[in-house]
């Protein structure tokens, strides 16, 4: 007989791996918005200075490495609440589409929030 799947719960959540996811999404969401106003330079709508093409380049330097600390942080939440691949897919995601990851953020902390101080208090 098969065991039956594992409900998905918030009360394995700890605050730390909540708080670090989104202090991550924050940053990654800031830096990618940062990095992608940066691209406009491609286009005829943004014309920077010759001496910020080195600052852009860092900057989308900056972003990758922020990116591969906000996959972990994502995991370990993604882990915790033993939520579906579709989620992870989708907080991925948040990292690399602009935007994404202040909504999923806020929709991660309003699903997960409740629980994880009733957790704490406990």
């Amino acid at each position: 007989m098969t065991q039956p799947a594992k409900p998905t719960t918030a009360s394995a959540v700890t605050p730390g791996a909540l708080k670090r996811y989104k202090v991550m999404a924050m940053i990654t969401g800031t830096l990618l918005i940062i990095v992608f106003l940066a691209m406009l330079r491609y286009t005829s709508l943004f014309n920077p200075p010759e001496s910020w093409e080195s600052g852009f380049s860092i900057l989308a330097q900056v972003h990758g490495f922020v990116y591969i600390v906000y996959v972990i942080t994502v995991m370990q939440l993604w882990m915790q609440a033993r939520w579906g691949y579709g989620r992870l897919a989708t907080m991925f995601l948040g990292g690399v589409v602009p935007l994404l990851s202040f909504f999923i953020e806020k929709r991660v902390a309003r699903e997960l929030d409740p629980a994880v101080a009733e957790e704490a208090a406990a």
